[in-house]
């Protein structure tokens, strides 16, 4: 009996030892430390193939929409194509507009989808976007992140030095 119990205790270990191995590989190389660039309304931001400027951020008045109360946050941005090619920039609109831990997208504004799915070259369009925010979230510090699809050959880079490659703007 005290024989059968070492046995089974051993393979236990074993196969605890051959999981540890396992999930040591599976997380080799994974990014363990964050870089997120930070800009500012009215700096130029570089994209891949494109420059991005946010022009104007503002909060509206309190409105009830569909039994709810929230306030429209209206951000303004240009975006240039610099390449030489069509490009897509329709992942703009996708950007989340973040109150610490609080996420907000969406799809609602003012833009010529069109244009921004096939901009030409050195052509440029002006992106309109409204969140709905919650009224606490009113007057208060904002952040925007961008889709890393606009920019993935730089995260692609950070990735390989084993960081977390992101781009945001104080808002």
């Amino acid at each position: 009996m005290n024989k059968k119990r070492g046995v089974v205790i051993m393979v236990a270990l074993l196969i605890a030892v051959a999981w540890g191995v396992r999930v040591y590989q599976v997380n080799d190389g994974v990014a363990k430390k964050y870089d997120i660039q930070t800009y500012r309304i009215g700096e130029s931001i570089p994209l891949e193939h494109a420059q991005l400027t946010i022009t104007r951020f503002t909060y509206g008045n309190v409105e009830n929409k569909d039994g709810f109360q929230t306030v429209p946050a209206t951000l303004e941005m240009t975006v240039k194509n610099t390449s030489d090619q069509t490009i897509s920039v329709a992942r703009l609109i996708e950007a989340k507009l973040a109150y610490d831990m609080d996420y907000i997208q969406t799809m609602e504004g003012s833009y010529d989808a069109q244009k921004i799915r096939q901009l030409p070259p050195h052509a440029r369009v002006d992106i309109t976007l409204v969140f709905d925010v919650a009224p606490k979230f009113k007057g208060k510090k904002a952040k925007l992140y961008l889709d890393q699809t606009l920019y993935k050959s730089r995260v692609i880079r950070a990735s390989h030095q084993g960081k977390r490659y992101g781009m945001a703007v104080d808002l």
